[in-house]
């Protein structure tokens, strides 16, 4: 699934987002692209990890050509990119909502458009029974994922979503 494949991590400077790059390493990709809208934490990532098959892109997921460019020719796309405070998201729901939501329906039509094989979703415990925004956004996300399999047409896509406690 990953041996020989070219990957897109969104958030991947994060922290969700490190760890998963380091293991997908592990499994010998072709490329990762590591999509991460804070430039800090990529410089700071790609010094940690020197290794030439990571590709460092300064990107958000609310912006959809920017999606669109890094998607091209991906296989995999683990999506961790999200506001994941839940005291933040409580403050600023509109840009929980623009982020957990808009950015997962973005990065979703991104993916099917490109012909991408496989699609994972990272959520959160939150998203069962939420309580506040931050899980609010997190479950319509997932909820998102649920229905792109009906909504990706003819494109043969596996989409799925997974749960962080």
């Amino acid at each position: 699934m990953i041996r020989d494949k070219a990957i897109l991590v969104t958030g991947g400077s994060g922290s969700v987002g490190r760890i998963l790059v380091r293991r997908l390493l592990d499994a010998n990709p072709d490329v990762i692209r590591i999509l991460d809208q804070s430039e800090p934490s990529l410089a700071a990532f790609k010094s940690e990890l020197d290794d030439d098959r990571c590709r460092f892109l300064a990107g958000n997921i609310r912006d959809k050509d920017r999606l669109s460019r890094a998607i091209d020719g991906i296989d995999t796309v683990i999506h961790t990119a999200a506001m994941k405070h839940v005291d933040i998201s409580e403050y600023n729901p509109f840009e929980a909502v623009k982020t957990n939501v808009v950015g997962v329906q973005n990065l979703l039509d991104a993916a099917i458009d490109a012909d991408v094989d496989r699609f994972i979703f990272t959520s959160s415990d939150k998203a069962a029974h939420p309580a506040n925004t931050m899980g609010t956004t997190k479950l319509l996300g997932a909820k998102l994922v649920t229905a792109a399999n009906k909504y990706s047409g003819g494109h043969d896509i596996g989409l799925a979503s997974v749960r962080f406690g």
